[in-house]
């Protein structure tokens, strides 16, 4: 279980210059906008929401997919039932070839492949459900976008 981590970057508040009628400002920027993570981790973003709209109310680093909240809520100021999270890495896949997309998952989760989606099972469930999906990627660096929601009850997600 990888419960929310805080890291440096996302406790920091970062300062934007903006310039305004040839006037040099600072402006203070959320720390989610600031967050970045050296591949192959994960950028990790919660939101207080199903449909992953506005700001998240979190963003952090996360080494691996594969977290089980039960039914609590996923991080502080998060509600314990209908949130979603969003996973984004952008790395090699070397040479290309086949790959396995397992994923097991308590309620929705959707896996995209440089914006086309591959994975999709989302639906309010009881129980974990569990899929591998088999594709083909191309040689060189490709991104994916993992969305998970949790409409009611325990919260489960895995992907690797």
């Amino acid at each position: 279980m990888n419960p929310a981590r805080r890291t440096t970057s996302a406790a920091a508040t970062a300062l934007v210059l903006a310039t305004t009628g040839g006037l040099l400002t600072a402006v203070a920027t959320p720390a989610s906008a600031a967050t970045t993570c050296a591949s192959p981790v994960y950028k990790r973003q919660f939101f207080a929401n199903t449909t992953f709209s506005g700001k998240p109310k979190k963003t952090d680093c996360d080494s691996k997919i594969d977290q089980n909240w039960g039914t609590k809520a996923p991080a502080s100021g998060l509600p314990k039932d209908h949130f979603g999270v969003r996973w984004t890495v952008t790395r090699d896949f070397g040479s290309g070839g086949p790959f396995a997309f397992p994923v097991e998952t308590r309620d929705g989760i959707r896996v995209y492949l440089d914006g086309v989606r591959k994975v999709n099972l989302w639906k309010n469930v009881s129980t974990t459900v569990k899929k591998t999906v088999n594709v083909t990627i191309p040689p060189g660096k490709h991104t994916l976008r993992i969305d998970f929601v949790n409409w009611t009850g325990a919260a489960n997600v895995k992907f690797s």
